[in-house]
């Protein structure tokens, strides 16, 4: 099979055979977003307007974005040239039917109805739009996932939140999300949560390494999270959790690896898989005998962070109030020798090539044309 074409935008790059188009991208100094690179987060989500899309490009996309041409980059090997374009925000809407809608103080109580299922959670925001609104946030208060019911709260101040007030049960309008939190100055590094050094003496020590090392052993197998951690050992994972854990609980300044929300900032996290990771690891407390007011003392340690965590799209990393590049390519004239992470041909001192920011993957002049 030759190369295929593929266009995003008014970019187009060559994908060889067997190749994603992510990794095509990538080759060529395309940016398309991504995070795991393997077909977990759907950060990579692009919707093809002319080609075959192959099904295995299309897992765990619903059946709406499938039917729209929808595919994730990372998982898509195409077969014949494609014509991409990022995705509509308009493809991500529900029809919803209001139920009912109470004063709460500042606030509007909604519950409503959606036609699917929206993957949020308590303390997420979705958008709501009465007809012929403007969108308004809602905040997420409770969601019963096997009805699709949602409960919201929305500022009694929003310009769309009277015809709420005044609808009828099984009004329509429209919904989507989860958003990304918006985030102010005050709020992009949360404070550390009050220490435990009683939970220390309990849990601290041999037992709290003998969790960490089994916590870390099932997130390896597990193909939800795993593709998080590429190219970082186990043990390297046991002992930063180890020092932050410990540093939380008893004050001790012992932990010197980058804050939560750098150290994530790259990774799309859904507020499901933050939850399924927190369930795996209320098992292995439970497993290693914590009874139960030490798992919610540990839990707590463990949720405090989760608004600097889950996300629907990567942050660039900040440091002394300065974000760098997310993502984006430059170009370096190397000192010494290498390989191209592409092709894998060697590359001279005084070559110049391309190179992926965040990942530092290299392209040789040939693989970058």
């Amino acid at each position: 099979m030759s190369e295929v074409t593929a266009r995003l935008g008014d970019m187009s790059f060559s994908v060889r055979p067997g190749e994603s188009l992510l990794e095509a991208g990538q080759r060529a100094a395309v940016t398309i977003p991504f995070s795991c690179g393997a077909g977990v987060c759907h950060a990579c989500v692009l919707k093809c307007v002319h080609g075959d899309v192959p099904p295995s490009a299309q897992r765990g996309l619903s059946q709406d974005l499938s039917a729209k041409g929808y595919l994730l980059a990372c998982q898509c090997r195409p077969t014949a040239d494609m014509d991409l374009t990022l995705p509509d925000p308009a493809d991500r809407r529900v029809d919803a039917m209001l139920h009912s809608a109470e004063a709460a103080g500042p606030f509007i109580r909604l519950s409503f109805e959606t036609a699917r299922l929206i993957p949020c959670e308590s303390g997420d925001r979705v958008m709501v739009v009465a007809p012929m609104g403007p969108e308004v946030p809602a905040e997420v208060i409770e969601i019963d996932p096997d009805s699709y019911t949602i409960h919201a709260l929305v500022p009694a101040s929003a310009g769309a939140a009277a015809w709420f007030t005044t609808a009828e049960f099984g009004a329509a309008f429209v919904a989507w999300g989860p958003l990304e939190l918006a985030r102010d100055e005050d709020s992009f590094d949360l404070a550390p949560p009050d220490t435990d050094p009683q939970l220390w003496a309990e849990v601290g020590g041999p037992k709290m390494r003998a969790v960490l090392e089994d916590f870390y052993r099932e997130v390896y197998a597990d193909p939800q999270l795993a593709p998080f951690f590429e190219g970082v050992t186990q043990q390297r994972l046991v002992e930063k959790q180890y020092s932050f854990l410990k540093q939380l609980m008893t004050g001790e300044r012992v932990y010197f690896g980058d804050r939560p929300r750098n150290a994530h900032h790259w990774m799309v996290i859904p507020a499901a898989l933050f939850a399924h990771r927190e369930e795996i690891m209320r098992r292995h407390l439970v497993a290693h005998g914590l009874n139960e007011s030490q798992v919610a003392r540990w839990m707590r340690l463990e949720s405090h962070y989760r608004r600097d965590i889950v996300k629907s799209q990567a942050w660039p990393r900040r440091v002394g109030g300065v974000d760098l590049p997310l993502d984006g390519y430059g170009r370096q004239v190397l000192d010494e020798g290498t390989l191209c992470d592409h092709c894998g041909d060697a590359l001279d001192a005084g070559t110049e090539v391309l190179y992926h920011l965040r990942l530092g993957r290299v392209s040789c002049p040939q693989c970058a044309a």
